[in-house]
């Protein structure tokens, strides 16, 4: 049993930091002895429990793509009115990507993968159709005008995830979750449910000169 939860515990320390790897260097700048230095371990230990950097990143992109599709389909099946339902949607699935480092590196290595290959990513799809669908709910109900149209808003919400990832610094994610949200608060006529905005929206430099 001991030995099994210290297997456990390094498993998962190993996640970690190979999460954190990928989200700085992508896929193809990862590299394995940074992985397992971090980790406490040496390569040949790495190897013991992932045998290629292609495993390791599937370990992170297989649950991050069950938990893009899972947070949609909570939103829309909770009881709150459409329009509620595209806040939360934004929300839950901004405050993940702020918040945990394996889901966030699953995010990268999937955008950066369909990239490679001149495509969306697969997430971005699955994401502007749940947003279409609840678009035109919202618009049935009159809880939006003719402005905001479902194609605009399903191409609005999956640009923000992916514009504000790559234009923030890893060291400003903190603050991912308010610019995504604060924009889409105002794509939908919600700037009532918006707290004043800070004067400077936008990502700040790490290290400013």
């Amino acid at each position: 049993m001991i030995k099994q939860d210290r297997a456990r515990r390094t498993h998962e320390l190993l996640l970690d930091a190979t999460a954190a790897e990928f989200v700085r260097f992508g896929y193809m700048g990862a590299n394995l002895q940074r992985v397992a230095e971090e980790a406490r371990m040496t390569k040949g230990a790495l190897y013991a429990h992932f045998a290629s950097k292609r495993l390791l990143a599937k370990a992170l992109t297989a649950p991050f793509e069950h938990t893009w599709h899972e947070l949609p389909a909570e939103a829309e099946q909770s009881d709150a009115p459409p329009v509620e339902k595209l806040r939360l949607l934004a929300v839950r699935l901004a405050e993940r990507l702020q918040t945990d480092l394996r889901f966030r590196a699953g995010f990268h290595l999937a955008s950066e993968s369909a990239r490679a290959h001149g495509r969306l990513p697969s997430v971005a799809q699955d994401l502007h159709g749940s947003v279409s669908s609840l678009t035109t709910q919202a618009r049935q109900q009159g809880q939006l005008t003719g402005f905001q149209e479902p194609e605009r808003l399903g191409n609005l919400l999956p640009a923000l995830m992916f514009g504000v990832y790559y234009s923030t610094p890893d060291c400003r994610m903190d603050r991912f979750s308010e610019l995504v949200c604060t924009a889409w608060w105002q794509a939908l006529g919600g700037g009532q449910h918006v707290l004043a905005a800070r004067e400077h929206c936008l990502p700040t430099p790490c290290h400013p000169a």
